[in-house]
């Protein structure tokens, strides 16, 4: 059985990742869909709108077929840290054979000839890069111009080189490029990328039409009017029973409670302290325990702190691996490691071709008690295990829980959580939780496309 993993977050889950998944399986050819999901902190720096069982339940009702976790410790971390991590697990696993992405641009060969510049990175590059980020850029920017001035400069050749200096001004070129510069950097490349162009829009094969929205206009719309039958038409029916069913009962985290904590611990830990978390450089930590000190509130602090050189995203970042003691030498170190010591199943098919496929890995695949166990042996697997169990504890501060609920939740350890095993059963699927939901879901049809160009990295 072959698998193609995605990348994602599903933050939440709408028609434009059911619709990659049904590409992703399209144009790969394999057997089965991969999720790497994160956990329940963004890549941007903020709480997930639903907790990571929730959407990897989410996941599998919108086509996937298993869904494991990229740890806590990477999910909110830099586009090349959380696509390092991510591509570890990609390729611990034997029978993963592709990796699909969305992308703004589609094209895969720009995406893979920038990312071989950048895995490269020759003298002359780096020599641009230090010159912008010594004028005040954010790293992302000088790279930017830095491939700018390599291209007006002759410097480099790209097939397409208009599309090659834009590919770093949008998110998910980004991520593409960092997806296929961490495959570069592996000796093992046995995966290979593939990519679709992000759309706007599409009609399903049924009469009705089925709108596309990214993730953040259906997050701010659920933050805003807290309606979630307003975002009906941008989530298939089945994925949008279980986000209902799980808003219903524990609401969105609280963005106020949350900001107040992060500057609480901004104000009230040491400096020493502030700097061993991730991210926190160049003096920076001095700046964020005065102004946490001194704002009204959140987006106050956020708008203060926020410069030319730290992003938003990158104070909110800052913000998790503060709250959550997100150590910078414990993300670094998956660039010592081959691959994770364990990787956790949140959700997955109860079918046994694919949970045996599974199981192929040279990591610990964490499915069962036993897994977990024998994950527990190693030291940087416990390191990862507590971040999750901290990170666990914050998120349901954010939620508005029943006291048995609160308690539930805090009975077990993240580990040893169980995964959820989803029983198809004739046309519906009967979805199996810690918490003993019980769902069932449709398929929701989703138009096919044409096939993207690939490109074997191999051959570069």
């Amino acid at each position: 059985m072959k698998f193609c993993a995605i990348i994602c977050e599903y933050n939440p889950f709408h028609n434009g990742h059911a619709y990659l998944i049904e590409k992703a399986r399209e144009v790969s050819g394999c057997d089965a869909i991969l999720c790497i999901m994160g956990g329940n902190y963004s890549q941007r720096g903020e709480p997930t709108i639903a907790d990571k069982w929730t959407r990897a339940k989410m996941a599998i009702a919108g086509g996937a077929d298993a869904v494991v976790q990229l740890p806590t410790y990477f999910c909110s971390t830099n586009a090349e840290v959380f696509a390092k991590a991510a591509i570890k697990i990609a390729l611990s696993f034997e029978n993963v054979t592709h990796l699909c992405f969305g992308s703004e641009s589609g094209d895969i060969d720009s995406i893979v000839e920038l990312a071989t510049l950048l895995h490269k990175e020759p003298a002359f590059f780096k020599e641009r890069i230090k010159r912008n980020l010594e004028t005040g850029y954010s790293l992302g920017m000088s790279k930017t111009k830095a491939i700018e001035e390599c291209i007006d400069e002759n410097l480099v050749k790209f097939t397409n080189p208009k599309v090659v200096k834009t590919l770093l001004t949008y998110p998910n070129n980004i991520l593409g490029v960092e997806y296929v510069k961490a495959l570069l950097a592996e000796k093992d490349r046995h995966v290979l990328p593939l990519t679709t162009k992000r759309i706007e829009d599409y009609v399903s094969d049924d009469d009705g039409e089925y709108k596309i929205s990214n993730a953040t206009t259906i997050r701010n719309a659920l933050k805003n009017s807290k309606r979630i039958w307003n975002i009906r038409k941008y989530i298939p029916s089945g994925p949008y029973r279980i986000l209902a069913e799980n808003l219903s009962t524990v609401s969105i985290p609280d963005m106020n409670l949350y900001g107040k904590l992060a500057m609480y611990k901004f104000a009230t830990t040491n400096v020493n302290e502030l700097k061993a978390n991730y991210d926190v450089v160049e003096g920076i930590e001095n700046k964020l325990a005065q102004c946490a000190k001194e704002c009204i509130d959140y987006d106050n602090f956020l708008e203060i702190v926020t410069s030319r050189r730290f992003s938003l995203a990158r104070i909110q970042r800052i913000s998790v691996a503060t709250l959550l003691n997100l150590r910078s030498e414990f993300v670094k170190h998956i660039y010592d490691i081959d691959y994770l010591p364990y990787v956790k199943v949140l959700a997955v098919k109860n079918d046994p071709q694919i949970i045996s496929a599974l199981n192929k890995s040279k990591s610990i695949v964490v499915m069962r008690k036993l897994d977990a166990i024998r994950a527990q042996q190693d030291d940087y697997a416990k390191i990862l295990m507590f971040a999750e169990d901290r990170a666990n504890t914050l998120y349901n501060m954010l939620l508005s829980l029943t006291k048995e609920q609160r308690r539930d939740r805090a009975q077990t350890s993240d580990i040893f959580t169980k995964t959820i095993f989803v029983d198809k059963i004739g046309k519906k699927e009967d979805i199996k939780s810690t918490f003993d939901a019980k769902l069932s879901t449709t398929k929701q049809k989703i138009p096919k496309a044409s096939v993207e160009k690939t490109t074997d990295i191999d051959n570069i």
